[in-house]
């Protein structure tokens, strides 16, 4: 079950998205729940941690939209922003909250489900996880949370943002059962999650760490293709 939440000042906006709402989640039959607020104080007042999706007024009451997604962030990492304007000058500033969806008011309905059948998907990946066995331990690992996997011989070393995990295996295996888009096999010992990729030069990608991955020579085209590929639909 997917929770949308709307936190919207004018009523005639809130009816608008909701029916928008009510059709797009019927029209794809997945489950939903929804929740309306009036005020950011009011949002951040009754916030629940298992939202999914955000659609956030920026122009509202004494606490901004902007505002009140920086204080979103402090309570939540993962949910999915999307930013309902007049005004398309605040852009540059979600990418603070890491906001990358804008909809100018009214909103329309082919754009509104544009935008909401790619939350879902980023909202089905964040859910996604895999079990590995280490030291005789079962460990439950977010996928979105995996920065890159590299081989070496039959030892997987799997890189996330808290720990490194150490497991016997086979890279092909590990790929299989994260089976996400988001990951590429730039090299046949490495397999990483573009959504950390800060940038590619001539046959290595810098990570946010600052750590360096090769790219195999024949691999370098297709790896920087999906890399733009990804920041492009971030744009967009």
């Amino acid at each position: 079950m997917i929770k949308i939440t709307i936190c919207e000042d004018e009523k005639e906006q809130q009816k608008l998205l909701k029916a928008h709402i009510d059709k797009i989640f019927e029209e794809l039959s997945v489950k939903y729940k929804l929740e309306i607020f009036n005020l950011g104080e009011e949002l951040l007042k009754n916030y629940s941690k298992d939202t999914d999706i955000l659609l956030l007024d920026i122009q509202m009451g004494q606490i901004n939209g902007m505002d009140t997604a920086r204080k979103i962030r402090t309570l939540d990492d993962k949910v999915e922003i999307i930013f309902i304007t007049s005004i398309i000058e605040y852009a540059l500033e979600g990418y603070e909250v890491r906001a990358y969806r804008y909809l100018i008011k009214p909103v329309k309905y082919d754009n509104l489900k544009e935008n909401l059948i790619s939350c879902i998907k980023e909202v089905d990946i964040k859910n996604k996880h895999i079990i590995v066995k280490e030291q005789g331990n079962l460990n439950k690992i977010d996928i979105s949370e995996i920065i890159y996997v590299e081989v070496q011989k039959e030892t997987i070393t799997i890189h996330t943002l808290n720990k490194v995990y150490k497991i016997t295996g086979t890279m092909s295996n590990i790929e299989k059962e994260i089976n996400c888009s988001r990951f590429f096999r730039c090299h046949k010992s490495f397999l990483v999650n573009l959504e950390y990729v800060k940038s590619i030069k001539q046959y290595v990608l810098t990570l946010e760490n600052s750590e360096e991955v090769p790219v195999s020579r024949y691999r370098f085209k297709d790896t920087k293709e999906k890399f733009f590929d990804l920041i492009e639909a971030k744009l967009c």
